[in-house]
């Protein structure tokens, strides 16, 4: 048997012919440059083939619906175990997701939770009750003998809903006539209106005579009005005109002996068939309330009675406690627990006040099991979850829900190992940090029995302080020591250091990459003269802190001040960010770094409030992951898309020839490829796999279009382009350099501008989103606020951006940063570390 995973040459996008080699049941490092071709050896190549090999045995029809049966470019691949993939997290959470939801822990407490509660209220919050069928049988048939009933069928007559409503509701006429002064006209009007009113209502409403007729026909006789009981059939004139507001049929009259059971069961099946779900038992002048349903026992009084409120509440199911269903989600916040602010506020989205940012309608928060409300589980620390939840469902759960419960108990061990314990289930995803969206989806991973299987990770560690990586590294080998083998994308150092086996890539990116520069043991990789990566963790940390003058130095009066701020679990901070500096917040997970950029700094910005220090505007990089696509390109994404069409138009010969913009446009029909649809590249639809196009031969547009040239280049020459070049090539082209600029400034100058943003890394797309932060930032004196900004960067990237920064602030910019690299506190003028309650 193979002790390795062997994959021989890789030659997907950038990997150069890549033989490579992963140790089954231990931990590899995939490291290196970002877009050296790390997630393609991992995700694309070793992941991509273990799923291929799957989809084999899957019917073509399954096959595809899961993703197609890509064919992966290798020669061969041995030793290969089935895969589970987790991408890296971008700091993006589903509008409607939880704590609960992420962690994969919302179905089992939902299925719990349901299999015993009672809904609440939504007038009172008191316990909703119900009783099946038999449950009540037995109860009317187990009273005293000798005990007079009578089963009372409530019927609704719309009566009681009819209220007189104002005389001047919805006249705008006679208001305007009143306040021209024609009294004597609006009188008429109103009184006349008032006798309309009245033959209209007396039309629409329920009289004894109808209802009579038509439970004569059902064969029943009596029947008890406004606390009146009549016959029927023999009601006088005077009786048939009455409207009751309230209306019971009499069903059946019993006295309880020992041989009434079977009339019993027919009475309550006859009232049950006339109100679907309720029985009013009159027991010797006292009235008794019995439902199939869920409903309040105060119904009757009058709170309920006069209440606007009239909600059906259905049995309780694992379903009502989503907040994807659309009959429980709160209906002023649509089960995303924040109110959207107007556009004309400044404030961001706000906690729903109704739910209190649990998404769910109170009648469902407020549901108990045993006195503990699903609130009050939602709002517990997972710290302290698991006694809760003892406490309420150790007696209760069977056979059939104790494999159910177990694991939810297991995942919510894992929470609290890798360190998130401080979190609550119905924190609202889109407050949660980076590092707290991972570990919430690595705790999937170190619960259950899976063994034996191959796991990708994508930078597990990125959002992580450095006291937190200890944790989730428990978490790993946990999942280790269960015979699977994790294959990691990774750059943090810790994590480096800890590995098995490192595979190390460069040495450059795109074209410039796609090689294995070194494989090995970690001691051989990490000791090797020749390894950078090596060199890199040698190195770090030996700097000296040079800040201290710089934080002394710090004036009020030039400094960004924040004083005493908290929320959530953070602890209270104090800080004076100096101005014209950079700026770096760190700390552990959770404590309220992303919290203090944008809800204390960005919004007082916004708000102007920094004006008086000499900051013009300010500019945002968010976390959030550029979602790239087979039909957006480079080009594309950083706006260069019209300038470039319209170059081409006002050329001398497109003019001659009459060709507008749109005929340089890959996405309209007309100049573009109709072949490939101005892609350059024809897709199999049964394998997904890419060709270069017969037609065009990857150029992307008619042969006609080709010809028109600007200094030489047709428009399909540029776009293939690399940056540098373009940059280059437009130097003198305002418009076109203030664009590609930055690029180039983020290392982003080997990248072409027809290349397609699907087939970037992640650190690649974090460099295009700052690229065109910075593009459009334009003011001179402008505050940059970074979330994360070396998130998929290797130490050579960090580099190349800490130059940019330090950059931006010789130019008179303000950089303030969230980073947990060393690299970058090392180099901050002023660093703040935050910590959790």
């Amino acid at each position: 048997m193979l002790d390795y995973i062997s994959l021989r040459g890789c030659r997907l996008h950038n990997l150069k012919n890549v033989d490579a080699q992963f140790p089954l049941g231990k931990i590899t490092v995939v490291c290196g440059p970002s877009g050296c071709g790390k997630s393609t050896l991992v995700m694309d190549t070793l992941h991509g083939e273990s799923k291929r090999r799957y989809l084999e045995t899957l019917s073509p029809f399954a096959a595809d619906l899961l993703g197609g049966k890509r064919t992966i470019p290798l020669d061969s691949a041995e030793g290969l175990p089935a895969s589970l993939a987790i991408a890296a997290t971008r700091g993006e959470a589903p509008a409607k997701a939880s704590a609960l939801s992420i962690a994969e822990c919302d179905n089992a407490l939902r299925t719990l939770f349901a299999a015993f509660a009672k809904p609440a209220c939504p007038i009172c919050g008191a316990p909703m009750v119900s009783q099946s069928r038999e449950e009540i049988i037995r109860e009317i048939a187990g009273m005293p003998v000798g005990t007079k009933l009578q089963f009372l069928a409530k019927i609704e007559t719309g009566n009681a809903e009819m209220a007189t409503p104002s005389p001047y509701a919805d006249h705008d006429h006679i208001r305007a006539k009143a306040l021209s002064g024609q009294r004597q006209q609006v009188r008429g009007d109103i009184n006349a209106d008032r006798n309309d009113k009245k033959k209209a209502q007396s039309k629409s409403r329920t009289t004894l005579d109808k209802l009579s007729a038509v439970f004569l026909a059902q064969g029943f006789t009596r029947a008890i009005a406004d606390s009146t009981m009549y016959s029927l059939a023999d009601l006088l004139p005077g009786e048939k005109v009455l409207t009751p507001k309230e209306f019971f049929i009499i069903v059946d009259r019993i006295i309880v002996r020992e041989n009434t059971r079977t009339r019993i069961a027919e009475a309550v099946d006859g009232t049950l068939k006339l109100t679907h779900s309720a029985i009013t038992l009159d027991i010797a002048g006292e009235r008794k309330f019995y439902s199939t349903k869920p409903c309040c026992p105060n119904a009757n009084d009058k709170q309920h009675q006069t209440s606007d409120i009239r909600e059906a509440i259905a049995s309780l199911d694992a379903r009502a406690f989503s907040s994807y269903s659309r009959t429980s989600v709160c209906e002023y916040c649509e089960g995303t627990g924040l109110l959207e602010a107007s556009e004309s506020d400044e404030d961001e989205n706000t906690e729903c006040p109704h739910c209190n940012g649990l998404r769910l309608k109170k009648t469902y928060l407020n549901a108990t099991v045993d006195d503990v409300s699903y609130k009050q589980i939602l709002t517990t620390e997972f710290a302290d979850l698991p006694e809760l939840l003892h406490q309420i469902f150790d007696n209760k759960v069977g056979q059939n829900l104790k494999a159910t419960f177990n694991s939810l108990l297991d995942r919510i061990e894992a929470i609290n190992d890798l360190g998130i314990g401080y979190l609550t289930p119905g924190r609202a995803g889109q407050t949660l940090s980076g590092g707290e969206l991972q570990r919430l989806k690595l705790a999937s991973l170190s619960t259950g029995h899976l063994n034996g299987l191959l796991i990708a990770l994508d930078e597990p560690a990125s959002g992580l302080h450095a006291s937190d990586v200890a944790a989730l590294w428990k978490v790993l080998e946990k999942i280790r020591k269960r015979g699977n083998t994790l294959v990691l994308i990774e750059h943090n150092p810790q994590i480096i250091k800890r590995a098995d086996y490192i595979i190390e890539m460069g040495p450059g990116a795109g074209e410039k990459g796609g090689e294995i520069l070194f494989q090995g043991s970690r001691d051989e990789v990490l000791n090797n003269p020749g390894s950078p990566t090596g060199k890199w963790i040698r190195e770090l940390g030996v700097k000296g802190d040079s800040r201290s003058a710089a934080i002394q130095n710090t004036k009020e009066s030039t400094a960004i001040l924040v004083e005493n701020f908290a929320k959530f679990d953070m602890a209270p901070v104090n800080a004076a960010f100096p101005i014209n500096k950079f700026s770096v917040i760190t700390g552990q997970s959770g404590s309220g770094k992303s919290t203090l950029l944008f809800e204390n700094i960005a919004k007082r910005a916004k708000a102007e409030e920094f004006k008086s220090l000499g900051i013009d505007a300010l500019s945002i990089l968010t976390t959030g992951d550029f979602h790239g696509s087979k039909r957006s390109t480079v080009l594309s994404a950083i706006g260069l898309t019209t300038l470039l069409r319209d170059l081409f138009a006002k050329l001398p010969e497109s003019k001659v020839r009459g060709y507008t913009a749109s005929k340089f446009s890959m996405h309209a029909p007309g100049g573009r490829c109709e072949n490939c649809k101005g892609e350059g590249v024809i897709y199999d639809p049964l394998g997904y796999e890419e060709s270069e196009c017969p037609v065009c031969l990857g150029k992307r547009f008619r042969d006609e279009v080709l010809e028109i040239r600007f200094k030489s280049l047709s428009i399909a020459d540029i776009l293939d382009m690399e940056i540098g070049s373009a940059y280059k090539l437009f130097t003198n082209m305002k418009p076109f350099a203030e664009k590609l600029k930055p690029l180039v400034d983020t290392g982003l100058d080997y990248l072409k501008l027809g290349q397609t943003t699907a087939h970037l890394s992640g650190g690649e797309r974090a460099r295009l989103r700052l690229s065109i932060t910075l593009a459009r930032a334009k003011a001179p004196n402008t505050l940059f606020l970074f979330d994360e900004p070396a998130r998929g960067l290797h130490q050579k990237d960090i580099q190349q951006l800490l130059d940019l920064i330090h950059g931006l602030c010789n130019a008179g910019h303000t950089v303030i940063a969230i980073e947990h690299a060393q690299d970058f506190v090392d180099a901050a003028d002023y660093v703040v570390e935050l910590k959790r309650k």
